[in-house]
């Protein structure tokens, strides 16, 4: 009698286990459509021969989110601009562009944001995303691309410089992917429970800007649908632009997400990285902090 009823406690405590497990998986429905907003505000600065160059920089992007397709191993879901906002600020000269308002008095490098970002609006990416939100492909940039060259045709070597420099940090196919993969991608291959945690380790290349990131994801709780997990990231990122060296930090934040469709009902993630670089032997101390706020929502 008594091996009977620790046999039963134990196998309602497994039942109990199983059930506290949730299989987190990118599988929202198809004809679903989202609305999905990223932010990213980055505070740079940089030091040398005693000087100080402070630089802010915030980007806004609004993309409608239309699920086209899932066979069970990849969606299709196709991203179309919907609005953009761009602010570049430092000492030495401003830049800026959004789309829901003109801006005032605009510069001569206003105008060409405005045609850079202009000629994107309303073009759309399409991107095949597996179970795990790896982004398997990208689809569309070319379209993107033909059209900022076009719109800059008449503005010489300052309109290419700067559609080239938006089109690889913002615009082309290894930024796309790694902006929603960095939303997306944050799913194990097993089933957990809360307490559990998991590793994964990322590589992103835009232009010569590469970085490596290795984050611990944590399932803190599961509660009304929503599965909350905790960032903890390390980070190693070489800046490109002529800068040669590497930073270090780290990333830290919160992500909610539907436990039944994987998609990231809010993110909020803050990145603080700085270390030595040199330009043209010039040894620079630079320092970055970002703050990266994404939210999705779905359209009834």
């Amino acid at each position: 009698m008594r091996r009977t009823i620790i046999a039963g406690l134990c196998l309602m405590l497994g039942v109990t286990m199983t059930q506290a497990q949730v299989k987190l998986a990118f599988k929202p429905e198809t004809g679903s459509k989202y609305t999905y907003q990223t932010e990213i505000v980055q505070d740079i600065k940089q030091s040398a021969m005693g000087r100080e160059l402070p630089i802010e920089e915030t980007v806004t992007m609004g993309f409608l989110m239309d699920i086209q397709n899932s066979n069970g191993k990849e969606t299709g879901a196709q991203f179309s601009l919907q609005d953009v906002s761009y602010l570049l600020s430092s000492p030495m000269m401003k830049m800026s562009y959004d789309s829901k308002k003109p801006t005032e008095n605009p510069n001569a490098l206003d105008k060409i944001h405005e045609k850079i970002f202009g000629s994107v609006l309303g073009k759309s990416y399409v991107l095949s995303i597996a179970p795990d939100g790896s982004v398997n492909s990208v689809t569309g940039v070319d379209a993107v691309i033909v059209g900022i060259a076009q719109a800059v045709a008449a503005d010489g070597e300052m309109g290419a410089q700067l559609s080239s420099s938006l089109t690889s940090q913002w615009l082309g196919e290894s930024a796309i992917k790694g902006m929603f993969e960095q939303t997306f991608r944050v799913f194990p291959s097993n089933g957990i429970k809360p307490g559990d945690s998991w590793t994964i380790e990322s590589n992103y290349g835009v232009s010569n800007k590469k970085s490596d990131i290795k984050t611990l994801y944590s399932l803190q709780d599961v509660k009304d649908g929503v599965a909350t997990i905790s960032v903890k990231a390390t980070v190693e990122l070489n800046p490109g632009g002529g800068l040669e060296g590497t930073l270090t930090g780290t990333q830290s934040g919160i992500l909610l997400v539907d436990a039944k469709t994987g998609i990231p009902v809010s993110s909020d993630l803050t990145l603080n990285i700085k270390g030595p670089v040199k330009q043209q032997q010039v040894e620079i101390q630079m320092e970055m902090a970002a703050k990266m706020k994404t939210t999705v929502k779905e359209i009834n």
